[in-house]
């Protein structure tokens, strides 16, 4: 699938791929115990507060990007865009969370969106993020296709689910030994070639008008 080296997925001298994969499954583990964490009452500042402290006790060396913590309506704002005003978290809600910390010279980037409570219309919607996401890796590991198609396809499926596919701050990355951006910084969806496994980062937001919220899952191809 990777053919001839393309400059844009050129890794550093120190790059290895099983301290890659090691990078993303603690990064998964992280995302988990922040997630436990987070509980009514608190706004997305707070929430802020406790993700990056749960990486700093997980032993991360720092952080490769800032991490991204959205909750109730906040969860429609793109990557990067800070909350006007913070939402506090109710007794049943949505959140997610999107983290870069780095473990052994190796950047891991996992996001995902949670529930509080039992409400049905966001859990359906969390699910339906994991399902484009599956679709759009399985449909990359079928054809070989290029990020735009990749994100071509996204766009179809979360169709497929009545969702929408917002793709400012959400359209895939590299991903890395520490610093990937010194060989490319663009997105994975003007990446015009089959994209390489363990290169790059997939990122599926979805977000829905009339429940006013979105859904956010990440991980790597």
């Amino acid at each position: 699938m990777t053919g001839l080296l393309d400059p844009r997925e050129a890794n550093h001298a120190h790059f290895s791929l099983e301290l890659q994969e090691a990078a993303q499954a603690r990064a998964w583990e992280t995302l988990a115990r922040a997630a436990a964490m987070i509980e009514p009452g608190m706004n997305d500042l707070d929430g802020k507060a406790i993700v990056d402290q749960a990486i700093l006790d997980s032993g991360a060396e720092r952080l490769w990007h800032a991490s991204q913590v959205r909750f109730g309506p906040n969860t429609l704002l793109p990557f990067g865009q800070a909350p006007a005003t913070p939402h506090v978290l109710e007794a049943d809600d949505i959140f997610f969370l999107d983290i870069g910390p780095c473990y052994d010279g190796h950047e891991g980037d996992v996001g995902s969106a949670f529930t509080l409570g039992q409400v049905p219309a966001f859990q359906s919607l969390i699910e339906d993020s994991k399902a484009v996401f599956a679709a759009v890796k399985a449909h990359w590991a079928e054809t070989g296709a290029n990020g735009l198609e990749l994100y071509d396809f996204a766009k179809t499926e979360a169709a497929k689910r009545g969702r929408t596919l917002a793709l400012e701050g959400a359209s895939g990355h590299r991903i890395g030994a520490f610093p990937h951006r010194v060989h490319h910084s663009g997105k994975l969806k003007a990446f015009g070639k089959t994209p390489s496994p363990a290169c790059w980062i997939l990122e599926i937001h979805l977000v829905d008008p009339t429940l006013k919220v979105g859904a956010f899952y990440e991980d790597m191809l």
